[in-house]
């Protein structure tokens, strides 16, 4: 009776090692540079900035923070790039900004977007980054390429 209690035990706590396992695999992260020198042709900024994209499932999550802009904040973008043309807008990322508002962290319950079959192949693709706008820079101060993220 002992042994099939200690059985049954593993196989259950191997069940859920699995059954996590496959949960952990199911979702992807990236951490992204936020920089000027990314923007073509490079924009010349003191500001920076981090992002972590994570891909679960269709939803995609964006977290991060961004610093030392050249002018007030004017926005952030979650944008969509085809080769050889302008980026376009899919998603307007929320920032809670600093006193200065040059500044910012971009909430990850805030900034949560459930993606079309054709949006995940692009971002399957490379074709996504983020944008973040000031006063000086209406089309873009700092910029953070996100590579490929799907199955």
């Amino acid at each position: 009776m002992k042994r099939l209690s200690i059985y049954i035990f593993t196989l259950l706590l191997g069940i859920l090692l699995l059954n996590s396992t496959t949960d952990v695999k199911a979702q992807q992260s990236q951490k992204i540079i936020l920089a000027g020198y990314k923007h073509k042709p490079p924009v010349s900024t003191t500001g920076s900035g981090m992002a972590t994209v994570t891909l679960h499932g269709d939803t995609l999550t964006v977290k991060g923070k961004f610093e030392d802009l050249s002018a007030n904040y004017s926005g952030a973008y979650l944008m969509v790039s085809i080769r050889g043309q302008g980026g376009n807008q899919l998603y307007r990322l929320k920032a809670e900004l600093n006193e200065e508002k040059t500044g910012g962290k971009l909430i990850a319950k805030e900034n949560r977007f459930v993606l079309s079959p054709a949006q995940k192949a692009l971002l399957k693709k490379g074709d996504f980054y983020i944008n973040i706008s000031s006063f000086e820079n209406q089309k873009g101060e700092l910029r953070g390429n996100i590579g490929p993220l799907g199955k």
